[in-house]
């Protein structure tokens, strides 16, 4: 998902549980209360233990929004980010978590998959986004909006689907009509403000993990979508 200007971040981190952004970790973010954690130094991490002060903080029943802010978070250990996941899944109702970093894939999987992922939307730039496949958007356009046994049909459908390419597997075809759909889901939800997209947007993501580490396809988008 793309976003325009930096004026609208504060926006974002306020729509979501978990965000990561990829932009400079410097930036600033004018929200209040903003508690946030940062290698101490240029070449440290960030231990579990800096992780383990900020969990405490989500551990207390807040009765106003708390916004808590990782910059440079490509440089948290494996230790602290494990020790965040069940943390960035949950926050709690007034917690909002935000992650900054130049290098998302140096984050963990685990933690990439519990979190939307924004990335500032480049002007002139002389690089494409890459077209998606019509069959692939109709598909996703189908899942957002289809009822529960609509779904149960289509959901066999896409999963009996077979690849036309040689260079592409299945489970391939089937991530990128999660992915697809992802973003159709995000542009509706900034469009209506319907929650109902965000718990799809949810359901996806945890479909989308467990189908990339060989999830049953057809068990986990049932799992995962039908409410």
């Amino acid at each position: 998902m793309f976003f325009n200007s930096l004026s609208e971040l504060p926006h974002f981190i306020q729509s979501f549980s978990t965000t990561i952004f990829v932009i400079d970790p410097k930036t600033l973010i004018d929200l209040k209360p903003l508690i946030t954690i940062e290698p101490t130094t240029t070449d440290s991490t960030i231990s579990v233990d800096h992780v383990r002060e900020l969990i405490k903080l989500t551990e207390v029943k807040q009765t106003a929004k708390l916004f808590l802010l990782i910059r440079h978070a490509e440089r948290l250990s494996e230790s602290a980010s494990n020790a965040l996941l069940k943390t960035i899944e949950e926050p709690g109702k007034q917690i909002h978590i935000a992650f900054l970093t130049e290098h998302p894939d140096l984050l963990l999987p685990t933690v990439r998959s519990r979190a939307m992922l924004f990335r500032l939307r480049q002007k002139n730039t002389l690089i494409q986004s890459p077209t998606v496949p019509a069959s692939i958007l109709d598909y996703a356009k189908k899942l957002l909006v289809a009822d529960n046994t609509t779904l149960i049909s289509l959901i066999d459908e896409i999963t009996k689907k077979k690849s036309k390419n040689d260079q592409d597997s299945d489970k391939t075809i089937i991530l990128q009509i999660i992915k697809a759909t992802i973003e159709i889901a995000y542009k509706s939800y900034f469009k209506t403000q319907n929650p109902k997209f965000l718990k799809k947007i949810r359901g996806l993501i945890a479909a989308h993990d467990a189908i990339s580490k060989n999830g049953n396809k057809k068990l986990q988008l049932l799992a995962n979508l039908i409410s």
